[in-house]
């Protein structure tokens, strides 16, 4: 007879009390150490509200991954959005992730869907596409708050559409503004690449987000334990190493994945507490969620010369590796399931991006050594994860079986 698993877990105690509430996607309904932020955003779009459609307001928001840029958006974004609605003003808030929404047809498309049901995805240019969007504020009376999230990859790929959403209402006159931006990137160096009067227009309003301090982590994660698990579950020495372990690794999530994991451990110990090796064991265990959320994105062939990468350096007993050794790796994947390798300058762009996304470090050499030569790391994620997870993606993208 199978033994129902499931049956058996649900008659066992758990350490939980809302799961849920520990899960990266999830927006409590307070964020501790961003009320300013908040504050802030409701100062520069309050005129939203007090003189609808009055005017396009544009917002930069900048700062390193994992310290509630987008969860401060989101809970703002539907702070402006019930406001309005009791005042019967007209504004919906839009969110789209630029990083899956490379192109400017997808995010002029996902506008639309989102302001007019069951419109057709085929037959428009993206000119016509804004034209629709225009139309349709205006004849629903409707401004939207629009949330370019990860822009850079927009920007890395068409700066035309950030310039045309940025100045669309230019060649009117005392016309209803009805869009307004916020940008979030994590680096502003990015806007370099956009013309100058769009930068202009963007590096007017920019907030900086700073890093969380410890004490921040520790107060944040603390509160987020009283939503999620049932009370004396972890001590205040397991929550001051928790966010010692969050604060290191710069990423919030991280921190509330490595939680929720080392609760997931403690339940399969029958214990009804967390114990410091709960902990470590779920450190170990984990590749920072901003690796999961990169790597789920990404295009097949990067996956594929990333894969090469890992297996290299799996294979040699050093640290890092040369980039010449990882193509020969590299090539041998692309035989084994025929596919024609990229070319080298293509390679490398993929390499300075898998830099600039903080997976690899690529250091030059040129010491008792004709020319230069790049050696390639991977710094605090373990290989054999990392491999599996590739794995895990590409098959599920039908690449490899």
């Amino acid at each position: 007879m199978v033994t129902n698993y499931f049956e058996n877990l649900l008659k066992r105690d758990t350490i939980f009390k809302a799961e849920n509430t520990l899960d990266i996607n999830y927006i409590p309904e307070r964020l501790p150490h961003r009320e300013k932020e908040l504050s802030l955003l409701s100062q520069l779009f309050i005129s939203l509200l007090t003189i609808p459609n009055s005017l396009s307001r544009k917002i930069i928001i900048t700062g390193c991954m994992g310290i509630g840029k987008t969860a401060t958006v989101k809970i703002f974004g539907n702070m402006l959005h019930t406001t309005a609605q009791k005042r019967g003003i007209n504004i919906k808030y839009i969110h789209i992730n630029c990083r899956k929404e490379r192109t400017s047809y997808k995010v002029l498309i996902n506008i639309i869907r989102q302001i007019q049901i069951n419109f057709p995805k085929r037959g428009y240019s993206p000119q016509d596409l804004l034209e629709v969007i225009l139309n349709t504020l205006q004849n629903k009376n409707l401004h939207i708050l629009l949330v370019l999230d990860e822009l850079n990859y927009l920007i890395n790929k068409d700066d035309d559409l950030i310039y045309s959403l940025t100045r669309m209402y230019d060649d009117s006159y005392n016309c209803p503004q009805r869009i307004s931006i916020i940008g979030i990137v994590r680096d502003l160096s990015c806007l370099n690449n956009l013309d100058s009067s769009t930068i202009s227009t963007l590096q007017s309003n920019i907030i900086k987000f700073n890093t969380y301090s410890v004490e921040q982590i520790y107060d944040i994660l603390k509160y987020r334990i009283k939503l999620s698990l049932k009370e004396d579950i972890i001590n205040d020495d397991l929550l001051k190493m928790l966010s010692e372990i969050t604060y290191d690794k710069g990423d919030l999530r991280y921190g509330l994945n490595v939680l929720w994991k080392a609760c997931k451990i403690a339940e399969s110990k029958y214990l009804s507490f967390l114990s410091t090796e709960c902990l470590r064991l779920a450190n170990q265990e984990l590749i920072p969620y901003s690796i999961h959320n990169l790597l789920k994105y990404l295009k097949q062939e990067k996956l594929l010369f990333l894969l090469s990468i890992v297996i290299s350096l799996k294979n040699t007993k050093n640290a890092s590796i040369s980039l010449s050794e990882i193509l020969e790796q590299y090539h041998i994947v692309c035989e084994n399931i025929r596919k024609i390798p990229k070319s080298y300058s293509q390679l490398w762009n993929y390499l300075n991006e898998f830099k600039k996304d903080g997976i690899i470090s690529i250091e030059l050499k040129s010491k008792n050594i004709q020319g230069r030569r790049s050696y390639i790391k991977i710094l605090d994620i373990s290989l054999i994860k990392l491999e599996n997870l590739i794995h895990k993606i590409l098959e599920k993208k039908g690449v490899i079986t």
